[in-house]
């Protein structure tokens, strides 16, 4: 007999008040700029606005202190179940909406992150404006800019990706693609073009554009957290979207195997990666398992035309298969971690920006990092051939 149990969930008529916009293209970057600068419960939390960038790796640290009084930070264990009485998304504790889009029970919406790693500067000096890498010899710290969003995949608490109706999963996807390119071309004189410090690098001869065709403003990040190994601070099922004028290194790793090889590395893993690798082709993207997996189970989805660079650029097949693979690939770490003993959790990053060619990385949480992982010499506890047998077997079942 079915239960009777109302699903936890955010009602619509409790967010009606936080709703600027059902669409974000009815706003202006100014609009949404505007609407964060003047959140008054967002002042307490609010980032450094500095960044600091290691000189062995390049990677990029901003700070927050803030993010750790976060309450999902300071209660203890998640819950253990699919129900948390103390989800604040439920409980209509959200900030303001810029984008809400109905699904076939419920609806998927897009607001601000409370605790934002990124935010406007309203006075920024007119040495950093537009500008993504300026020198900095006394090792102050570069200004770091833009927006935190967080997209919260539906207003039902326990629906994420891994079971909902693929035509919900579309909206959502579809809701990314939407922002990502509001952020990307509507923010010329705030952020700096895109392609500005890759502009600056030696280029080789025949190279071909790495721009994608289109003039963009900015680095747009998504990604997500999923279960507590992961860094996921909350149980209601979200992505989280940074809009920077810095760029992130893996933007900066993407374009410089471009400069080196003279292909994407969407091109490259498309016909270096061995075929037994392979965990299933969709039509319009693959998935398989990278030939250098750090992690068990980590996966690749790689779009075929690997000439795309921003998920916006994507047809509504690219996108149908590509949301269709990740899908796949999230309810196979579902279903295997709990057979190793350990509860499901992952990352994905969608990668994008001049240079890439637009691939999704699934790093599941099924093995600690250790001290050699810190300098480089990553120990993986399983083999990318096994690995990719036993996920045929779940995806394909």
């Amino acid at each position: 007999m079915p239960s009777m149990v109302e699903p936890q969930q955010l009602k619509l008529e409790a967010i009606e008040a936080l709703i600027n916009a059902r669409d974000v293209n009815d706003l202006s970057i100014r609009e949404i700029m505007k609407d964060i600068l003047d959140d008054a419960q967002m002042a307490a939390f609010l980032p450094d606005s500095l960044c600091q960038i290691d000189p062995r790796t390049g990677d990029v640290i901003v700070y927050n202190s803030s993010r750790a009084t976060r309450l999902h930070m300071t209660t203890g264990a998640p819950p253990v179940d699919s129900r948390d009485e103390h989800c604040p998304i439920c409980a209509a504790k959200s900030t303001g909406v810029i984008d809400l889009q109905p699904l076939s029970e419920g609806f998927t919406f897009i607001n601000k992150n409370l605790y934002p790693i990124l935010h406007p500067v309203e006075h920024l000096h007119d040495d950093a404006r537009g500008v993504p890498m300026y020198p900095d010899p006394y090792h102050h710290g570069r200004s770091s800019y833009g927006m935190h969003l967080l997209q919260w995949t539906s207003s039902i608490h326990d629906r994420d990706w891994h079971n909902m109706p693929l035509a919900d999963c579309l909206v959502c996807f579809d809701r990314l693609a939407v922002l990502e390119h509001k952020l990307l071309t509507d923010s010329e004189g705030f952020m700096p073009a895109s392609d500005q410090v890759l502009q600056k690098l030696p280029h080789r001869s025949g190279e071909v554009d790495m721009t994608g065709g289109i003039k963009t403003f900015g680095y747009v990040s998504i990604i997500k957290n999923f279960g507590h190994a992961a860094g996921a601070s909350m149980t209601h099922g979200h992505q989280q979207i940074g809009f920077s004028n810095i760029m992130p290194q893996r933007y900066f790793n993407n374009f410089s195997f471009m400069q080196r090889n003279q292909q994407t590395f969407s091109e490259y893993m498309l016909r270096e990666n061995p075929q037994r690798l392979m965990v299933r082709d969709y039509g319009h993207a693959v998935l398989v398992v990278p030939y250098f997996m750090k992690r068990p189970f980590n996966m690749l989805v790689l779009v075929k035309d690997h000439r795309k660079q921003y998920i916006h650029q994507l047809t509504a097949d690219e996108r149908r298969d590509l949301v269709t693979a990740m899908v796949a690939a999230i309810q196979a770490i579902i279903t295997i971690m709990p057979q190793m003993g350990k509860a499901p959790a992952y990352n994905i990053n969608i990668n994008n920006g001049p240079g890439a060619g637009v691939y999704l990385e699934l790093l599941a949480s099924t093995q600690l990092t250790g001290g050699f992982e810190h300098i480089g010499l990553w120990v993986c506890q399983a083999s990318p051939h096994e690995v990719a047998a036993q996920l045929r077997q779940v995806v394909n079942a």
